[in-house]
């Protein structure tokens, strides 16, 4: 779907601000679906909950791609686990490594941080930013995320190219973007699970003013996770979400 819209774009930068800022304005301005903004650095990177998003210079890879879908709202949400999977299995393909991940929006790779996902709307679009650790000083990274944080070289001895694991993500995403058009969900909502990281867990989930403690037991149809506390089945729904376990670790 992407190859055939021929108004797209693919901008590649040496430095910007925010690939998700630059390619919001794009989408307002009616740029096609497909359009790909990617950056060597970002120096206002952005993450969920306003957090920032740490992109030195050529340590990582951080894209930013406008979609026009034709979900009902419910189902939108789902646009961010479908790029998760799609991601993962990217990543399986090209570095040969397993990739967890952690609802609603992160890659973990040995129970550390590799990336994240930032869905924003641009009515009608929607600009699925993409961040993923591949090379890392590690005497630079803040003493703050080092045990939180890792990359791709740091996990594997396998050569790869960044540009080739960049392309077999948009394949990937533009794979499963179609099949939650052609309305195949479940096939998305499965692949997600089969791949998570919290399923099964005992976690303590910070909502808001509301601090929630049980076991995540899925998640349902529009992709919120499903958490067993002593009072009952909680639906958690994307947001000001943040999720640990109970002895406080990330994953």
């Amino acid at each position: 779907m992407f190859a055939r819209e021929p108004e797209a774009l693919l901008q590649v930068w040496d430095t910007i601000d925010s690939t998700n800022k630059h390619a919001l304005q794009l989408a307002k301005d009616n740029a096609a679906q497909g359009t790909c903004i990617m950056s060597r650095e970002q120096t206002a990177g952005r993450g969920r909950l306003g957090r920032s998003w740490v992109s030195p210079p050529d340590s990582g890879i951080y894209m930013s791609i406008i979609l026009r879908p034709t979900l009902a709202m419910e189902d939108m949400p789902l646009i961010t686990l479908a790029t998760g999977v799609a991601c993962a299995k990217a990543i399986e393909s090209v570095c040969g490594l397993a990739i967890g991940l952690k609802w609603v929006n992160d890659l973990i790779l040995d129970r550390k941080k590799l990336g994240g996902i930032l869905v924003e709307m641009q009515r009608p679009a929607v600009v699925v930013g993409i961040g993923i650790n591949v090379q890392h000083d590690e005497a630079s990274v803040p003493e703050e995320l080092k045990e939180k944080m890792t990359w791709l070289r740091r996990g594997t001895d396998t050569k790869f190219s960044t540009n080739a694991l960049a392309a077999a993500i948009l394949f990937q995403l533009e794979k499963y973007y179609e099949m939650l058009l052609a309305g195949q969900k479940s096939q998305v909502l499965n692949d997600w699970r089969s791949l998570s990281v919290n399923i099964g867990k005992d976690v303590s989930c910070q909502s808001g003013n509301q601090l929630l403690e049980g076991r995540v037991t899925g998640i349902n149809e529009q992709g919120a996770l499903l958490l067993q506390t002593a009072s009952g089945e909680q639906v958690i729904y994307a947001g000001e979400v943040s999720i640990r376990n109970l002895d406080g670790s990330y994953t």
